[in-house]
């Protein structure tokens, strides 16, 4: 983002634990909630503007090597 660019929040709403949960997931990755949403949101809209046929949205997290550990709600 350049200093040029308007900044607008988005928001939405998840249930309290889920909130908690995430946040703390992404601390423990090192980074925020805001900032991982914001980077997905980004390459899904690059993926549309480069005519994917299915773009996906995604979390790449840097600790991909542990695996999906699957909902543990």
């Amino acid at each position: 983002m350049t200093s040029e660019q308007k900044i607008s929040v988005v928001s939405f709403k998840l249930e309290e634990q889920t909130k908690r949960r995430f946040d703390a997931a992404m601390r423990a990755e090192g980074t925020t909630v805001s900032k991982t949403i914001r980077e997905a949101v980004l390459r899904f809209l690059n993926e549309v503007d480069a005519g994917v046929e299915h773009p996906q949205f995604r979390l790449d997290l840097k600790d991909q090597a542990s695996g999906n550990k699957g909902d543990q709600r």
